[in-house]
């Protein structure tokens, strides 16, 4: 599907109708897919403000990133909002890019409080979805993980979900618009770019039209994906004895009992994974397992759960 101001209005229209009369929140790097975005935006003369975040981590690079962000946003009578990361934002301990994610989701949320606007605008496109789906599925994630990117969370909406990079690059040479290249991008040093640069091209030569399979394939697992959602909630309630989110029981009878994909899915959402959901079922009376999100307690015939508080995690 080529990128024009009509194709992305229908996709935004589809994600956004219900509050397309407020103001968004658009986040910008400054590369070539957010400024498109932004290009889009004002020709759609949709109401929004801008945010960018300089992680300070490219040196010079990320200066021009900012200068660039902060000429459009006043050439164009935009509010914008710029974060410049300090030593007191911490260092990436483990993954500078989750440390990147969380910082940037940090800074657009609290704005969204801040300013009453109606969501994130983020420029996430079909490529980044492949880059995401066969990291996903090399992690031997489950099917949600499969699903991929989702258009619409949590007051994020993705408009250019559908759209691919040289799409998107098409665009941007059509319409004059300015970009800045994340150098970063064409560095092998972290696992998606290696995805990106020798894995997607080489799908892309054998199956010239693989994208666009890819993308319906992605539907259909999404459409599966929301029935079994719906599954293994009334599964959930059918062995829930009582509780909160805090604090809750489940009868463990009741859940061996439920066919095996549903129990397992059950114990996924208490933030077990792999292995360790195999311990979660085979455990002994008495055991205590703790995951990223729960701590439960083993009985004869109950599994006591406790939602861990965030400072503990």
């Amino acid at each position: 599907m080529k990128l024009t101001p009509d194709t992305f209005s229908t996709e935004f229209l589809r994600l956004a109708e219900d509050f397309v009369e407020r103001k968004f929140l658009l986040g910008i790097s400054g590369g070539a897919d957010s400024m498109v975005l932004a290009d889009l935006c004002l020709r759609l003369n949709l109401r929004f403000e801008i945010a960018h975040i300089n992680y300070n981590l490219r040196g010079e690079d990320s200066e021009k990133d900012e200068a660039l962000v902060r000429h459009f946003a006043e050439e164009n009578g935009i509010a914008h909002h710029i974060y410049k990361v300090s030593a007191s934002d911490g260092k990436p301990r483990h993954s500078v890019q989750i440390w990147a994610r969380n910082l940037r989701y940090d800074f657009f949320f609290n704005l969204l409080s801040e300013r009453n606007l109606a969501a994130v605008l983020t420029a996430h496109h079909l490529d980044d979805q492949l880059e995401t789906f066969l990291i996903n599925l090399s992690r031997g994630s489950g099917i949600k993980g499969l699903g991929g990117i989702p258009e619409k969370s949590d007051k994020i909406l993705r408009p250019l979900l559908n759209f691919t990079k040289d799409e998107i690059y098409d665009y941007a040479e059509a319409h004059g618009v300015i970009f800045r290249e994340d150098l970063s991008n064409f560095s092998d040093d972290y696992l998606r770019n290696r995805v990106r640069h020798d894995v997607s091209p080489k799908l892309k030569q054998v199956f010239p039209k693989f994208l666009s399979g890819f993308n319906e394939s992605l539907q259909h697992l999404n459409s599966a994906n929301a029935f079994i959602q719906r599954e293994i909630a009334k599964a959930f309630s059918e062995i829930f004895v009582d509780g909160d989110d805090e604090n809750f029981r489940l009868n463990r009878e009741k859940l061996l009992g439920k066919d095996e994909f549903l129990s397992r899915e059950i114990v996924r959402r208490l933030g077990f994974s792999g292995e360790e959901i195999a311990k979660v079922l085979s455990a002994e009376s008495g055991k205590m397992l703790r995951s990223r999100t729960h701590e439960i307690w083993i009985t004869r015939q109950e599994i006591i759960c406790r939602t861990r508080s965030r400072n503990k995690q």
